[in-house]
Formats: structure tokens, C-alpha cells, sequence
């Protein structure tokens, strides 16, 4: 909540979200409709992972239920498409701290 609010009025932002085929689906664009961020949050399929194999986010002897879901990981790019902010979490449930993500962002400004 506080990461959307701080980028609410940043018109330029591009967010695409990449996604194991199987977890888009009406629970996952329900959230995002809920939350006002379908407009803003590009949705891409990677069926085969290959995109998440690729990044190395694919996750080492996963549950049978997380099959192709990669890591959860972001990634902020310039105008030039370089890399200028990286984090990925192996634990989902220690999540990455949004000032973090919004002083990367002010820095690309």
C-alpha cells in the first residue's frame, strides 16, 4: 500500500509484472482491480519459465503447487533498459521494504 500511494502520481512508471502461466488467473486480477493497479501493472506470461530459468529465480525442488513459480524478485530499469535497482527474496515471507524500492526509483529520476 505505501509503495503504490508513493508511486501513485508517477505517470512515467511501466510496471510489468512476469508471472508462471498458471498464477494469472481471476484470483490474481482480482487483486489488482481491488487494489486500482490493473491499469498500471502490465501482466506477462512466461508459460515455459524460461524468462524466470533465465534471471535464475526459479526455485530449487519446488512443491508440486509452486512448480514454475519463480522467486519473488524486482527489478527497477532505466529508460535504457540497464538494471539499476535488484532484490530477490528466496523467503516470500519476508518482503522487501518500500522506501527501498522508492529511493531506487527517486535516484532514476
Amino acid at each position: 500500500m505505501e509503495l503504490r500511494k508513493a508511486l501513485e502520481e508517477a505517470s512515467d512508471l511501466r510496471v510489468v509484472w512476469v508471472m508462471a502461466a498458471g498464477q494469472i488467473n481471476e484470483r490474481s486480477l482480482r487483486f489488482f482491480e481491488e487494489w486500482g493497479l490493473r491499469d498500471r501493472i502490465r501482466l506477462a506470461a512466461d508459460p515455459d519459465s524460461n524468462a524466470i530459468r533465465a534471471l535464475g529465480l526459479l526455485k530449487e525442488d519446488p512443491e508440486p503447487i509452486e512448480a514454475g513459480v519463480p522467486h519473488p524478485a524486482t527489478y527497477l530499469l532505466d529508460t535504457a533498459g540497464i538494471v539499476r535497482f535488484a532484490d530477490v527474496r528466496r523467503d516470500f515471507h519476508i518482503w522487501l521494504d518500500p522506501k527501498l524500492v522508492i529511493d531506487a526509483w527517486r535516484r532514476l529520476r
